[in-house]
Protein backbone atom coordinates (compact mmCIF):
# COMPACT_ATOMS: atom_id res chain seq x y z
CA UNK A 1 0.00 0.00 0.00
CA UNK A 2 1.18 3.29 -0.89
CA UNK A 3 -0.37 5.38 1.12
CA UNK A 4 -3.53 4.79 3.79
CA UNK A 5 -5.76 7.35 4.38
CA UNK A 6 -7.64 6.89 7.80
CA UNK A 7 -11.21 8.56 7.00
CA UNK A 8 -13.09 9.34 10.29
CA UNK A 9 -16.51 10.68 8.23
CA UNK A 10 -17.20 11.29 4.76
CA UNK A 11 -17.45 15.38 5.29
CA UNK A 12 -13.59 14.79 6.29
CA UNK A 13 -11.89 13.31 3.07
CA UNK A 14 -8.32 13.79 1.91
CA UNK A 15 -9.13 16.45 -0.24
CA UNK A 16 -5.59 18.19 -1.11
CA UNK A 17 -3.83 15.18 0.42
CA UNK A 18 -5.50 12.81 -2.34
CA UNK A 19 -4.80 14.91 -5.20
CA UNK A 20 -1.30 15.06 -4.19
CA UNK A 21 -1.10 11.18 -3.42
CA UNK A 22 -2.29 10.96 -7.15
CA UNK A 23 0.00 12.99 -8.82
CA UNK A 24 2.96 11.55 -7.21
CA UNK A 25 1.72 7.77 -8.33
CA UNK A 26 1.21 6.81 -4.76
CA UNK A 27 -1.48 4.11 -4.63
CA UNK A 28 -3.84 4.63 -1.76
CA UNK A 29 -6.56 2.55 0.45
CA UNK A 30 -9.01 4.76 2.20
CA UNK A 31 -10.02 3.19 6.00
CA UNK A 32 -13.52 4.57 6.17
CA UNK A 33 -13.76 4.47 10.60
CA UNK A 34 -17.18 5.57 9.75
CA UNK A 35 -18.20 2.13 8.01
CA UNK A 36 -16.40 -0.03 10.14
CA UNK A 37 -13.72 -0.68 7.69
CA UNK A 38 -11.36 -3.30 9.44
CA UNK A 39 -8.04 -1.63 10.41
CA UNK A 40 -4.75 -3.02 8.15
CA UNK A 41 -1.68 -4.89 9.47
CA UNK A 42 0.44 -2.37 10.45
CA UNK A 43 3.73 -4.21 8.63
CA UNK A 44 1.24 -4.38 5.03
CA UNK A 45 1.31 0.01 5.29
CA UNK A 46 4.12 1.48 3.89
CA UNK A 47 2.58 5.39 5.47
CA UNK A 48 -0.61 6.68 6.94
CA UNK A 49 -2.53 9.71 7.26
CA UNK A 50 -4.81 10.17 9.76
CA UNK A 51 -7.93 12.44 9.59
CA UNK A 52 -9.84 14.58 10.86
CA UNK A 53 -12.74 14.46 12.73
CA UNK A 54 -16.01 16.63 14.69
CA UNK A 55 -15.71 14.15 17.23
CA UNK A 56 -13.84 14.91 20.29
CA UNK A 57 -11.00 13.04 22.00
CA UNK A 58 -12.91 13.37 25.08
CA UNK A 59 -15.65 11.72 23.97
CA UNK A 60 -14.46 8.89 23.54
CA UNK A 61 -15.73 7.27 20.69
CA UNK A 62 -15.70 3.76 20.26
CA UNK A 63 -13.57 3.18 17.50
CA UNK A 64 -10.76 5.31 19.54
CA UNK A 65 -8.87 2.39 21.51
CA UNK A 66 -8.74 0.40 18.67
CA UNK A 67 -7.19 3.38 16.70
CA UNK A 68 -5.06 4.50 19.58
CA UNK A 69 -3.10 0.52 19.15
CA UNK A 70 -3.43 0.46 15.99
CA UNK A 71 -1.27 4.12 15.52
CA UNK A 72 1.50 2.77 18.82
CA UNK A 73 1.74 -0.13 16.35
CA UNK A 74 3.16 1.74 13.56
CA UNK A 75 5.19 3.68 15.53
CA UNK A 76 6.88 0.35 16.66
CA UNK A 77 7.31 -0.74 13.13
CA UNK A 78 8.87 2.65 12.31
CA UNK A 79 6.50 3.74 9.87
CA UNK A 80 5.38 7.29 8.37
CA UNK A 81 2.56 8.55 9.78
CA UNK A 82 0.88 11.81 9.23
CA UNK A 83 -2.05 13.09 11.70
CA UNK A 84 -3.83 16.18 10.97
CA UNK A 85 -6.08 17.58 13.64
CA UNK A 86 -8.09 14.72 15.51
CA UNK A 87 -5.73 12.90 13.46
CA UNK A 88 -2.82 14.46 15.20
CA UNK A 89 -4.69 14.40 18.52
CA UNK A 90 -5.05 10.89 18.35
CA UNK A 91 -0.98 10.23 17.82
CA UNK A 92 -0.18 12.62 20.52
CA UNK A 93 -2.29 10.48 22.49
CA UNK A 94 -0.99 7.39 21.59
CA UNK A 95 2.59 8.47 21.80
CA UNK A 96 2.74 9.52 24.69
CA UNK A 97 1.40 13.44 25.09
CA UNK A 98 -2.18 14.97 26.52
CA UNK A 99 -4.89 16.42 25.18
CA UNK A 100 -7.18 19.33 26.56
CA UNK A 101 -9.25 21.44 25.82
CA UNK A 102 -8.74 25.01 23.69
CA UNK A 103 -9.07 28.27 25.26
CA UNK A 104 -11.43 28.76 22.66
CA UNK A 105 -12.09 27.34 18.81
CA UNK A 106 -9.88 28.40 16.28
CA UNK A 107 -11.97 28.25 13.21
CA UNK A 108 -10.78 29.85 10.09
CA UNK A 109 -7.62 31.10 8.89
CA UNK A 110 -5.15 31.36 10.94
CA UNK A 111 -1.10 32.38 11.28
CA UNK A 112 1.26 29.43 12.37
CA UNK A 113 4.74 30.56 13.89
CA UNK A 114 7.11 28.20 13.30
CA UNK A 115 9.51 26.34 11.54
CA UNK A 116 9.30 26.11 7.33
CA UNK A 117 7.48 23.00 7.38
CA UNK A 118 4.13 24.30 8.81
CA UNK A 119 4.96 28.14 9.10
CA UNK A 120 2.13 30.44 7.50
CA UNK A 121 -1.44 30.67 7.34
CA UNK A 122 -3.53 27.21 7.53
CA UNK A 123 -7.56 26.69 7.76
CA UNK A 124 -8.55 25.64 11.37
CA UNK A 125 -11.44 23.90 12.80
CA UNK A 126 -10.97 22.36 16.35
CA UNK A 127 -12.00 22.94 19.68
CA UNK A 128 -8.91 20.74 21.80
CA UNK A 129 -5.96 20.96 21.98
CA UNK A 130 -2.48 18.87 22.46
CA UNK A 131 0.56 18.30 24.13
CA UNK A 132 4.03 16.81 22.14
CA UNK A 133 4.78 13.13 23.28
CA UNK A 134 8.27 12.98 25.28
CA UNK A 135 11.17 13.37 23.17
CA UNK A 136 9.18 14.99 20.47
CA UNK A 137 9.98 18.33 18.55
CA UNK A 138 7.85 21.07 18.60
CA UNK A 139 6.91 22.56 15.11
CA UNK A 140 4.97 25.58 15.48
CA UNK A 141 2.40 27.36 17.84
CA UNK A 142 -0.55 30.06 17.82
CA UNK A 143 -1.63 32.11 20.61
CA UNK A 144 -4.25 29.32 21.49
CA UNK A 145 -1.52 26.21 21.39
CA UNK A 146 0.84 24.02 20.12
CA UNK A 147 -0.33 23.54 16.19
CA UNK A 148 2.44 20.73 15.59
CA UNK A 149 5.37 17.86 16.11
CA UNK A 150 7.67 15.75 14.64
CA UNK A 151 8.54 12.25 16.64
CA UNK A 152 11.03 10.39 14.51
CA UNK A 153 8.95 9.67 10.83
CA UNK A 154 5.70 10.41 12.84
CA UNK A 155 4.26 14.39 12.54
CA UNK A 156 1.53 16.00 14.17
CA UNK A 157 -0.05 18.83 12.41
CA UNK A 158 -3.40 20.61 14.19
CA UNK A 159 -4.67 22.54 10.95
CA UNK A 160 -5.91 21.58 7.82
CA UNK A 161 -3.85 21.37 4.22
CA UNK A 162 -5.50 19.09 2.68
CA UNK A 163 -9.00 21.35 2.46
CA UNK A 164 -10.62 22.50 -0.58
CA UNK A 165 -13.24 25.56 -0.96
CA UNK A 166 -16.01 22.21 -1.16
CA UNK A 167 -14.49 20.74 2.05
CA UNK A 168 -14.82 23.93 3.94
CA UNK A 169 -18.44 24.91 2.02
CA UNK A 170 -19.25 21.16 3.32
CA UNK A 171 -18.14 21.98 6.68
CA UNK A 172 -19.85 26.00 6.41
CA UNK A 173 -22.74 24.00 5.65
CA UNK A 174 -23.20 22.18 8.75
CA UNK A 175 -21.69 24.04 11.32
CA UNK A 176 -23.63 27.28 11.46
CA UNK A 177 -23.98 26.27 15.24
CA UNK A 178 -20.59 27.01 15.97
CA UNK A 179 -19.87 29.87 13.60
CA UNK A 180 -22.64 31.76 15.25
CA UNK A 181 -21.19 31.24 18.59
CA UNK A 182 -17.84 32.66 17.33
CA UNK A 183 -19.78 35.38 15.35
CA UNK A 184 -17.97 34.19 12.06
CA UNK A 185 -19.45 34.50 8.67
CA UNK A 186 -19.78 30.99 6.42
CA UNK A 187 -19.92 32.94 3.02
CA UNK A 188 -16.82 34.72 3.92
CA UNK A 189 -15.07 31.94 5.06
CA UNK A 190 -15.99 30.02 1.94
CA UNK A 191 -14.94 33.16 -0.28
CA UNK A 192 -11.29 33.52 1.94
CA UNK A 193 -10.53 29.82 0.86
CA UNK A 194 -11.49 30.78 -2.55
CA UNK A 195 -8.90 32.87 -2.48
CA UNK A 196 -6.33 31.39 -0.42
CA UNK A 197 -6.60 27.97 -2.33
CA UNK A 198 -3.74 28.28 -4.74
CA UNK A 199 -1.28 29.06 -1.96
CA UNK A 200 -2.71 26.35 0.24
CA UNK A 201 -1.86 23.65 -2.42
CA UNK A 202 1.31 24.40 -3.22
CA UNK A 203 2.18 24.87 0.33
CA UNK A 204 0.30 21.33 1.18
CA UNK A 205 2.53 20.00 -1.06
CA UNK A 206 5.42 20.80 0.02
CA UNK A 207 4.40 19.76 3.15
CA UNK A 208 3.28 16.44 2.19
CA UNK A 209 6.18 16.00 -0.10
CA UNK A 210 8.71 16.84 3.29
CA UNK A 211 6.74 14.19 5.08
CA UNK A 212 6.67 11.24 2.74
CA UNK A 213 10.37 11.72 1.30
Amino acid sequence: MGLVIVEHQADAHAGLLGEWAGERGLETDIIRVHAGDPWPEPESVERAAVLGSDRSIHAAPAWLGDELDWLRALDAADKPVLGVCFGAQALALALGGSIGRAEQPEIGWFEVEGEDLIGGTWFQWHSDTFSAPPGARELGRTPIGLQGFQIGRRLAIQFHPEVTPEIVADWVSVGGRELAAQRLDGAALRARTEQEIGRVRDAAYALFDSWAG
